[in-house]
């Protein structure tokens, strides 16, 4: 559409200029170097990474003679340096600006961007005298500003975020938990004792001891008591959501969404699953909505809730309730110490049977369930309305929310891991969508590294589908869960650097981290080729063996990836095969082929398969 209408104004002009003799006096087009530096330099201004990332991947195709450069149709050096010199400045007034808005999460972003171009051989010698007097100067350490978010959270009352927030700062912060004063340490270890934070208590007592300082009052007890069961249960809510009635058969019937929630925060917060909330925020329902909570020891109450935060990748929900819980839940990073066998208990409200207290084990960890990280199988009852409730091990201890499992199945369940959730309570609390930074990539797990399988269509070149990730922002990632709970400590505009393995060896990228949309798929079946989809769908590297528009859609399988859905379903490399549907259903979520194909492995037998693939892929990154 963008270039028919491109076609019609384009045709417009030209018999606009033949309908006169006149002389035109309007300026001649800009070239489509002078187009191409403004933009960049635009962008310079306004979203600072994506200039880096664009000029530095042009930086090796401009030729160094001045002499040359008016007879290609790009930027010089000179101008590309110095857009990004420009950049690099408004990194430092995004860092300068977000302390007066308290946009930390913006501030922290712009730290890091200026600390990865220090370290750039490429980008280092482009640092502005501004630059480098504010990275030499006060306050341009990135630890310091995740404190200072973590500050701003307990400030607004988001106590449990704000612990949250300030445990990750420590792995930021030069010196760790050791760096900190005695006020700060002391501040925060009364901040964990009045959530009942346990794991936390017990590092900040810990460092309180090696220094000889005493620990607060009750921190001793609390760290020897376990919590009973039959005390959680006051610590749990019914969540329902009436959605008014709904036609069924010719006859209208109450809509209701039940599920459960639990207190995690003095404040009145609770967590729950984003399904069970859905309509509350989902700018799509256009019904009638309305949250309440049920206390457990006032079934007859409804209490209203609002939705202050939510994330559709993780399937979570943080509300706000005016009410007091008489317990706290304390989330804590302990799946690393679960394993398959061990018990755990969930407490909830299936079919709205409030504080069902069910038990099971630990079926396996690392399911990839969801489009994004990883969860946990378990055998535990569970039913519709216990989505939302905190899964606890035999100690009590959180480790993550359970939600439903798969119909017509019963005894397979499954719950997001606490160490997940802890590490977005911070942007739930900062309230509405969570938004995902990504690289706009496809990856699959081979050979103790992730092998690029796919670009973005609209993603700048360079990681590139055959390419190996070795690190990301410097740390080295091997699995996808991995890479993925990584990039949860970065956020959207940031610059990172990227090392690669190419044909050439050991390569390093600089790119920007854009805003991941919930499903990448889903926009990338209507406008990308179907030979790019084949590898992230499907699983198989194919060419096209189209010999004009009469033969299209006959392919070449080049490639298949190990347990993908085509190795699955039996195809092989060098197995020809024409495409007959390619549908893309958004209501299921799927993407099903049907393809007639001569298998090698077969004596090349003629056979018509179907294969269906999901559009929430979990291997994006």
């Amino acid at each position: 559409m963008r270039n028919l209408s491109f076609l019609v104004m384009t045709l417009g002009i030209i018999l606009a200029s033949c309908a006169s003799n006149k002389p035109s006096s309007q300026a001649r087009p800009p070239e489509y170097r002078g187009t191409k530096i403004a933009e960049l330099d635009a962008l310079a201004g306004a979203e600072p990474a994506r200039a880096v990332e664009s000029a530095v991947a042009m930086l090796p195709a401009v030729p160094v003679s001045a002499s040359v450069y008016s007879a290609v149709a790009m930027p010089s050096r000179q101008e590309l340096e110095t857009v990004i010199t420009k950049a690099l400045d408004s990194f430092v007034s995004n860092a300068e600006n977000s302390v007066a808005v308290g946009d930390w999460p913006g501030r922290v972003a712009a730290l890091r961007s200026l600390a990865v171009a220090s370290a750039s051989q490429t980008l280092e010698p482009l640092l502005s005298g501004r630059a480098r007097d504010f990275l030499a100067g006060p306050g341009s350490d990135p630890g310091d500003a995740l404190v200072r978010s973590a500050e701003d959270l307990a400030a607004k009352g988001h106590i449990a975020a704000a612990l949250a927030a300030y445990r990750d700062s420590l792995d930021w912060r030069e010196g760790g938990i050791a760096g900190l004063s005695a006020d700060e340490l002391l501040a925060w270890t009364q901040r964990a004792l009045a959530l009942g934070n346990r794991p936390t208590l017990a590092l900040f007592c810990a460092e309180l001891g090696k220094r000889g300082l005493a620990l607060p009052p009750g921190a001793a007890e609390r760290l020897r008591s376990q919590d009973s069961i039959e005390s959680m249960r006051r610590g749990v809510v019914t969540i329902r959501v009436d959605r008014g009635i709904k036609i069924e058969q010719g006859v209208g019937v109450p809509d209701r969404v039940l599920g459960t929630g639990f207190f995690i925060d003095p404040a009145g917060y609770v967590l729950t699953n984003y399904h069970v909330i859905a309509s509350e925020v989902d700018p799509k329902y256009e019904g009638y909505s309305r949250l309440s909570v049920r206390p457990s020891d006032r079934p007859d109450d409804r209490i209203p809730a609002r939705v202050v935060g939510w994330d559709r990748l993780l399937d979570l929900a943080l509300l706000k309730v005016e009410m007091k819980s008489e317990y706290l839940f304390a989330l804590e990073d302990v799946e690393t110490a679960l394993k398959p066998g061990d018990r755990i208990y969930a407490i909830g409200s299936p079919v709205g049977l409030e504080n069902t207290v069910t038990s099971g084990i630990v079926s396996a960890l690392g399911r990839r369930l969801l489009s994004t990280g990883e969860v946990m199988q378990v055998d535990a009852a569970l039913n519709p309305g216990n989505s939302g409730g905190p899964l606890l091990d035999d100690s009590g201890r959180v480790v993550g929310i359970v939600f439903a499992g798969l119909p017509s199945y019963q005894g397979i369940n499954f719950a997001i891991s606490a160490a997940w959730i802890q590490r977005v309570l911070p942007e739930l609390s900062r309230g509405g969508e969570v938004k995902r930074s990504w690289l706009g990539i496809a990856v699959a797990e081979k050979d103790g590294g992730l092998d690029i399988v796919y670009r973005e269509h609209r993603g700048t070149k360079g990681l590139e589908p055959g390419l190996r990730i070795r690190r990301i922002a410097g740390k080295e990632v091997k699995t996808i869960p991995q890479a993925q709970y990584l990039l949860l400590d970065h956020y959207p505009g940031e610059l990172v650097a990227v090392d690669l393995d190419d044909s050439r060896g050991p390569v390093q990228l600089l790119r920007a981290l854009g805003d991941r949309p919930f499903a990448p798929l889903e926009t990338a079946t209507s406008l990308d080729t179907k030979e790019r989809l084949f590898p992230v769908l499907f699983g198989m590297e194919v060419t096209s063996l189209s010999g004009g528009f009469l033969d299209a859609g006959s392919y070449l399988i080049e490639k298949i990836l190990p347990g993908s859905i085509a190795d699955e379903s039996g195809l092989s490399e060098e197995d020809p095969f024409t495409l007959r549907k390619f549908v893309v259903d958004t209501e299921q979520r799927a993407v099903i082929i049907q393809i007639y194909v001569k298998k090698r492995k077969a004596g090349f037998l003629d056979a018509v398969i179907q294969l269906p693939a999901t559009l929430d892929n979990p291997d994006f990154l």
